[in-house]
């Protein structure tokens, strides 16, 4: 017990001096690494159109700008500055920027020397944190010296709701300023926003878990009922078998003729629970009715058995507790996880990125026909879905199970998916090893430090973040059936079934777990071939409709030959981001010692080396383009990266765990250093990791904004159903379009027909000739407020025009000015206009 207890105290006391330093402003830290702790600042206005210069303030002449705060903790104005010359030396110019409140009380004021202004300087001005901003009104007051030559940049077209823009003298075609306010998120904002989620969408969640959960209870219970368990590792096998069933039940359903309904899911959800609690029922009065015959073997034995203390003799039986401090401790990551993850996305409505919207397009076909897909009727004139629809089940099911809004339940559902990765790379680690401390480390690092799963969230890409909370368990059932007990390899139906329920929801992801299923029967002599052999004969009958259904509808050697050019570059930002190139050569260092561990023969060795070896070999097949070697566009080395987290964690979880065994062994001056150390590296890694979850997100990747969506339903209400609305577009990837904001989000959400679809339009090629060569013209148009330009719009079949507040090559204030266009609805930036031109 003395033991524990300075180890105790030195743990603590890193963990002490890791918040000490932070608390200190991290004195010392290297400049290469990133920022442990620093502020989370986010937008809160985003007003960055322009294409007016504003008056100069100068003497009597002064600028102001009214706003409306959305969130609490106001922190930043960003300005664009105006100047028609460059800044002489002996220039003494002043500008000055004061924030007073609606009542005139003044916040903040800074005054710049003009001397040290140039030309489209982007301006930030950090004000005192106003802590109680949201719903307040401000007025930002520009003013100048009478010599001063600085202004700032405007537009000319009403893009803030909540503001207005004066001016103290003359007049001025600007409308509002171009600026960006943005907020630092407080701990109490932070936790009120948590809070609100709660109470939305916690019905949702545990409906999801729920869901997901069912079809992994039911067979693990039916099923394994003979292995020896870890409480959680329970848990995130029957997560991740339930979400491998799902797909499985959908498609082999809707094969025979079959179509869901809500009600009809909430019969095998209810059902399934029933079943659920019966057979648990029976476990339970089986381990009570085995206790009692040991109760009365043990009685009779210690009639003849010399009498000593019941809790040291050798008959008694030990029951190990249930909940273990790691299973606590777990749970902690996992809420954590959580949190931060929904942090990240609180200021969204609509999911992030290209990916999002044609997850929403199936989605909602799904919904609507309660099957999986043939066809994309009647959203889009599609005839063929060569796409993977696993993770379209889910949220398919939930949509008919829930009165939820799409765009919402996509939103929540993909961070709860990203936060349950953990638990089934936890649930991985513990089979493999049967360590829970190196479970608990691969989960932690999943969860909190690591920069995936996380950033899956700026891309939406749920399908393969759907394929990764599947992938750790499959690793660990491939793993046991050729290295592990006799009685698990009675379970390669098991595997076949995860196998073939991975397939459905991502097929590149199915791709890289192939390889490691070769190098572990390479790596166990060959030995058990036969239960792997089983396992893709049952994956193959399982997925064989679906195969030839594909075989039909598309050339698969076409398809696998295919090659994009620059498609398969190294994704070296993602390598670069956070601290990930830190973890990285930190398994480099470790993997020699596993190396001589193996040589040594170590048992615990062969899985971080079989892990590597995976690794590496993903990494020599997929680097054809830097090797001279054939490639192809089916799989590239930005979608292995975002997927080697999984192997990635679960070696640093064993290797640490072993070092850290280790270190127990030595003389106690090593020990007090190792866990000192480790105390400080726990404290700075959640810390730096807390704060990176919940500043993920990319803003590049956020097309649609919060007041795109009220565009989107105003769309919905007062368009007629044959309406086609021209949007913004961009060229994304080879030759396939994209909306550049919320109207990439007509088609899902409204069931009108846009200029550009979600991205599935390239599956009919005459729809992807159409859509490309209009978007082509589109993009070729200089002023869209040339009469020219909206009868080139009616010739096209156009009758209205979606602007999202993040726009693109047509601006809002061009379309204004255009004698054929009428506008219909402008708010905060998201703008409506109908084609009012009339055949003559």
């Amino acid at each position: 017990m003395v033991i524990r207890d300075w180890r105790l105290w030195l743990f603590t006391g890193g963990i002490v001096l890791a918040l000490a330093w932070v608390w200190l402003d991290e004195p010392l830290r290297p400049s290469a690494i990133p920022p442990i702790a620093a502020l989370i600042l986010a937008d809160d206005i985003n007003q960055h159109r322009l294409n007016t210069a504003v008056p100069t303030p100068a003497g009597e002449l002064i600028l102001e700008q009214t706003f409306t705060a959305q969130k609490d903790g106001l922190r930043e104005i960003e300005l664009i500055l105006v100047r028609r010359d460059e800044p002489a030396a002996d220039e003494n110019g002043r500008l000055t920027l004061t924030l007073f409140t609606q009542d005139g009380r003044p916040q903040a004021e800074q005054t710049l020397e003009t001397r040290n202004l140039h030309h489209n300087q982007t301006y930030v001005w950090q004000i005192p944190r106003q802590a109680d901003s949201a719903g307040q009104a401000y007025v930002l007051q520009i003013s100048g010296s009478p010599d001063n030559p600085v202004s700032v940049w405007g537009y000319d077209l009403d893009a803030v709701s909540s503001g207005k823009f004066l001016v103290s003298e003359g007049d001025t075609a600007v409308q509002d300023l171009r600026f960006i306010t943005r907020y630092q998120l407080g701990w109490g904002s932070a936790l009120g926003q948590l809070g609100q989620t709660a109470v939305h969408y916690g019905f949702l969640f545990l409906l999801a878990l729920a869901f997901l959960l069912l079809p992994g209870c039911l067979i693990l219970l039916l099923g394994l009922r003979w292995a020896s368990w870890d409480g959680m590792a329970w848990g995130g096998t029957a997560l991740a078998v339930g979400t491998a069933v799902w797909p499985v039940v959908w498609y082999l359903f809707s094969l025979v003729g079959g179509s869901w309904t809500g009600w009809l899911l909430w019969l095998v959800l209810l059902g399934g629970w029933g079943g659920v609690l019966v057979l648990v029922w029976r476990v339970w009065a089986r381990r009570r009715g085995e206790t009692a015959r040991n109760n009365v073997v043990l009685f009779a034995q210690d009639h003849t058995a010399p009498s000593r203390p019941y809790d040291h003799t050798p008959y008694a039986i030990r029951h190990t507790p249930r909940i273990h401090w790691q299973h606590v401790a777990l749970m902690l990551i996992l809420l954590i996880g959580f949190g931060v993850r929904l942090l990240a996305v609180r200021d969204l409505n609509i999911p992030p990125w290209v990916d999002a919207s044609r997850h929403a397009l199936i989605t909602a076909v799904m919904t609507e026909n309660g099957r999986t897909l043939q066809n994309y009727a009647p959203y889009l004139t599609i005839d063929r879905f060569p796409y993977h629809f696993g993770f379209h089940t889910i949220s398919a099911s939930l949509m008919l199970m829930g009165n939820w809004r799409l765009e919402s339940l996509l939103l929540n559902l993909g961070q709860l998916l990203n936060a349950l990765v953990p638990l089934t790379i936890y649930a991985a680690a513990w089979l493999m090893t049967r360590r829970r401390n190196a479970a608990l480390i691969a989960a932690f690092l999943a969860a909190i430090p690591f920069f995936f799963p996380g950033y899956y969230a700026t891309w939406g890409r749920f399908t393969q973040l759907t394929g990764v909370l599947i992938l750790p368990v499959l690793l660990a059932f491939t793993w046991l059936l050729l290295r592990g007990a006799r009685r698990w390899r009675r379970l390669w139906w098991l595997a076949a079934l995860l196998v073939g329920g991975l397939f459905l929801v991502h097929l590149r992801v199915f791709v890289f777990y192939v390889p490691f299923a070769f190098v572990v029967w390479l790596m166990s002599w060959g030995r058990h071939g036969r239960y792997l052999l089983a396992t893709a004969v049952g994956t193959f009958l399982l997925i064989l409709p679906r195969l030839l259904y594909l075989q039909s509808i598309t050339e698969p050697v076409k398809a696998i030959s295919y090659n994009l050019p620059g498609y398969n570059q190294f994704p070296t930002g993602y390598y670069q981001a956070g601290w990930d190139r830190y973890f990285i050569w930190l398994a480099g260092l470790l993997l020699l010692w596993v190396a001589w561990q193996a040589v040594r023969k170590r048992p615990w060795a062969m899985l971080p080396l079989a892990l590597a070896a995976w690794t590496l070999l993903l990494l020599f097949m997929l680097s054809g383009d830097y090797l001279g070697l054939p490639s192809t566009s089916l799989v590239n080395l930005n979608s292995l990266y975002i997927t080697l987290f999984v192997p990635l964690a679960i070696f640093l979880g064993v290797t640490l765990d072993q070092l850290w065994r280790w270190l127990g062994r030595q003389r106690r001056p090593l020990q007090a250093v190792g866990y000192f150390a480790a105390g400080m590296a726990a404290t700075l890694l959640l810390i730096f990791g807390i704060r990176q979850q919940i500043s993920i997100l990319n803003p590049n990747t956020i097309l649609a904004r919060p007041s795109d969506l009220a565009g989107l339903e105003w769309l919905d209400e007062n368009l007629s159903p044959d309406a086609l609305v021209a949007v913004n577009s961009w060229l994304w990837l080879g030759n396939t379009y994209a909306g550049a904001d919320g109207g990439a989000w007509i088609v899902p959400l409204t069931r009108r027909q846009a200029t550009i679809p979600p991205a599935d339009y390239v599956y009919n090629r005459q729809m992807a000739a159409q859509v490309n060569q209009f978007n082509k013209e589109a993009e070729a148009i200089t002023d869209w407020s040339d009469p020219a330009a909206a009868v080139w719009l009616y010739k096209q079949g156009v009758s209205h025009i979606f602007i999202g507040a993040k726009g693109g090559f047509m601006d809002p204030a061009a379309l204004a000015r255009n004698p054929n266009l009428q506008m219909m609805y402008g708010e905060d930036g998201v703008f409506i206009f109908e084609v009012a031109l009339r055949e003559e």
